[in-house]
């Protein structure tokens, strides 16, 4: 799993929104750079020649049983930012979206983390490091259905 890097994502490139049946989403929370907690996506790195779901699947076992967790239809595509901004660089990451029957069947991926969950509009606030553009409209649209299943560019 991914381990905070001053200045936002540490280079994980995939991300799961973890949906419960009232909406909410799972959001870890652990230490922040520099002091603190910071709540956060559960992240994780693609590992060499992974596909971006193989990489999801493992990140939806570390963090349930098997079968606890249920992939959504819709998935987020993150460009890479343009290779003129150095402070922000980063590859392409993608927003996979989940479902859990219950609250209780997942559990924080990582020593020290806590998973809390937060209504959609919560969450999308307390994640503006992860420099998603549209992420509140992303996940209020997914949660409401009025986003088309497939692939959505965020930014």
């Amino acid at each position: 799993m991914c381990m905070y890097a001053p200045g936002g994502c540490c280079g994980c490139d995939v991300l799961l929104a973890c949906f419960d049946p009232a909406h909410r989403i799972a959001l870890i929370r652990r230490d922040a750079p520099g002091g603190g907690r910071r709540l956060d996506l559960p992240t994780t790195r693609r590992r060499a020649d992974e596909p971006y779901r193989q990489a999801a699947d493992r990140l939806a076992g570390a963090m349930a049983p098997a079968g606890a967790l249920r992939f959504g239809k819709v998935t987020g595509r993150i460009p890479a930012v343009a290779p003129g901004n150095s402070a922000q660089q980063r590859a392409e990451r993608r927003l996979f979206t989940t479902h859990a029957a219950a609250r209780g069947d997942l559990h924080a991926p990582g020593d020290g983390a806590q998973l809390v969950w937060l209504l959609h509009g919560d969450a999308a606030a307390q994640m503006t490091h992860l420099a998603i553009a549209d992420l509140d409209l992303f996940l209020q649209g997914y949660a409401e259905g009025w986003i088309p299943d497939g692939w959505i560019t965020l930014g």
